[in-house]
């Protein structure tokens, strides 16, 4: 869910922008670069940001204020980790905004939002289930896919919604009716989507996602 540069003015742009690099610079600190020196690794991972990039094109909305569209981040996050699937929306931001569909101005605020927002949830709720919950395939698949999917989904709305009614871009009601019935559907699409995805990955191309380990999850159980 991206904005179009002439929502929102600088002072929404600048700290967002602002805070934005802190999170890609963070990334780039903490990113396992060895993991780049593996030919099979970055061919997967760049054709993953292909995908996400496509995907992203493909949208609808109530123009001028809001885009509608699925984000694939937490499977981008699962298969990569936070910082590689930071970086991938960083790089899928470049790519859509050079195509003509994102602006400068909003480059922070759609990060933060398209991908600060999910990749936390998504990472945070798989660390939960890792330490609190019996390591499980299903638990994996429902939970860290279906469920971190979905709940993604709807933070990234609510936060959308919410930084359109604090800079008093729309009233609540006309968000309410404009925007929060879609969010129940797009939380279950985006689910079924990230979900089916990682399911058949990790069935068939478990070695492409580097937060499932057979030896965790399977053997033996």
């Amino acid at each position: 869910m991206d904005f179009p540069d002439q929502v929102f003015s600088s002072v929404v742009h600048i700290p967002a922008n602002l805070i934005a690099l802190a999170w890609v610079v963070w990334a780039l600190i903490r990113l396992p670069r060895e993991r780049l020196y593996d030919n099979r690794f970055t061919h997967v991972y760049f054709g993953a940001c292909v995908g996400v990039l496509v995907l992203w094109s493909i949208h609808a909305g109530v123009p001028p204020t809001l885009h509608f569209h699925l984000l694939g981040v937490t499977a981008l996050t699962l298969m990569f980790g936070w910082q590689y699937a930071s970086l991938g929306v960083a790089l899928v931001l470049i790519g859509t905004t050079l195509n003509g569909q994102g602006s400068w101005a909003t480059f922070g605020v759609n990060l933060l939002c398209m991908g600060a927002i999910p990749i936390g949830l998504s990472w945070g709720l798989l660390r939960w289930t890792q330490r609190r919950l019996p390591h499980n395939f299903f638990i994996y698949v429902y939970i860290n896919a279906f469920l971190a999917s979905g709940l993604s989904m709807l933070a990234t709305g609510t936060a959308a919604v919410g930084l359109l009614w604090l800079t008093g871009v729309h009233t609540p009601e006309w968000l309410g009716y404009q925007y929060l019935p879609y969010f129940p559907l797009m939380a279950f699409s985006e689910a079924v989507m990230n979900g089916m995805i990682m399911t058949l990955l990790v069935a068939l191309r478990p070695d492409w996602v580097c937060s499932f380990d057979d030896d965790l999850y399977i053997k033996g159980k």
